[in-house]
């Protein structure tokens, strides 16, 4: 099967969309397929490229609306597209011609939440482009989770077009360490908690809430994230609003901003935190959630979005109230103060996201792919 991905970015820069993509292709060419990828130019890459066995076209951005004329050219068995930039030209181009089935993949909805999501004031706009790109027709849809197909169906899309494809982790990377890599590497003491955050640092991840939220709680904090760069991924950073309130609340010594980290070195800085909280106002799936779940690492989030879909409360983890600081504190501060709750919980962790393989993200995928074919 020749398989074509289309995506606003990928690989080397990071971001979820970017690592599905980059795992789908992958295991799709070790099947025996043939997989390319279309997307944006970034610095660093070259027009076309072969990376790790996958071919790579890109474009500008303005290109993207092209990615028909490539697709004639190349003439894949099937599309599966993550983009929005050139999602009315492949609208276009399935409407036109049937015989090629183009599924979109739609990994979150912003609709709503786009302006405290990216930082920008002004984002209705966006809105108005994203909702009128998601309602373009294609042959079928594909989302991560019973969320983000509520929203769809919401919007007008009908149900059985859309099909759920959560995507995997990987299991065996996580829980493998003694556990004290960050220990070593920043000085902090045996006696200390270490709350961990991985994510874009921007207001959408809720980085500020975190930091809101355990001034008053004794432990360490670690950041692990870039500060997202406007122009490459339409997100505000706020990486210098963070430190100010750092210094403000006098949490200099326990805050680390570890910033961007290797791929290989995630799973020790995971394998380091002795509870996860990621105070996000939107996930299409939460990967970060899910692969801190596979370090046996409590999670402390939101009740919002597909979150509720992986941490259960009480369970594996502690929902709270979306922008509610004092009982995100609440919940933080008796992981870190309460052994006998701390174990209780850290006991469910990893059995609770077991079923989120790749193997079984790719197996569901492929068996989506054959409706079509």
């Amino acid at each position: 099967m020749k398989i074509a991905h289309v995506t606003d970015l990928a690989i080397p820069h990071i971001g979820g969309v970017e690592y599905v993509v980059y795992k789908y292709s992958t295991m799709q060419m070790r099947e025996g397929h043939e997989s390319f990828v279309v997307t944006t130019r970034i610095p660093g890459t070259k027009k076309v490229e072969n990376r790790n066995g996958i071919r790579y076209y890109r474009f500008s951005k303005i290109g993207m609306f092209l990615t028909p004329i490539i697709l004639k050219k190349l003439k894949p068995d099937i599309v599966h597209t993550h983009s929005y930039l050139s999602s009315f030209s492949l609208s276009y181009l399935w409407r036109i011609n049937k015989n090629m089935p183009i599924l979109r993949h739609i990994h979150d909805v912003y609709l709503g939440k786009y302006e405290e999501y990216s930082g920008w004031e002004s984002s209705s706009l966006y809105e108005h482009f994203e909702k009128f790109s998601i309602l373009q027709e294609y042959t079928g849809y594909i989302v991560p989770s019973k969320y983000t197909k509520s929203r769809l169906v919401e919007l007008g899309i009908p149900s059985k077009n859309i099909h759920i494809v959560p995507p995997g982790v990987e299991l065996y990377k996580f829980g493998n360490s003694d556990g004290k890599f960050l220990r070593r590497k920043y000085g902090i003491p045996e006696d200390k908690k270490i709350i961990g955050f991985v994510g874009r640092l921007s207001t959408g991840k809720g980085p500020q809430d975190l930091i809101e939220a355990a001034k008053d709680i004794d432990a360490y904090i670690v950041l692990v994230g870039p500060n997202p760069d406007p122009k490459t991924s339409g997100i505000k950073g706020i990486e210098n609003l963070l430190k100010k309130k750092v210094r403000e609340y006098n949490m200099e010594r326990r805050v680390i901003f570890a910033g961007k980290v290797k791929e290989d070195e995630l799973p020790l800085f995971y394998d380091s935190f002795d509870i996860f909280c990621l105070p996000s106002i939107s996930e299409g799936f939460g990967m970060s959630i899910a692969e801190a779940l596979a370090s046996g690492k409590p999670v402390v989030s939101y009740n919002i979005s597909a979150i509720p879909e992986i941490v259960k409360d009480g369970y594996n983890g502690f929902l709270v109230k979306p922008k509610n600081i004092d009982e995100l504190r609440d919940r933080l501060f008796a992981l870190v103060q309460d052994e006998e709750l701390y174990e209780k919980i850290k006991k469910n962790t990893r059995s609770s996201v077991e079923k989120y393989s790749w193997e079984n993200s790719f197996r569901i995928l492929m068996k989506v792919y054959s409706l079509y074919l």
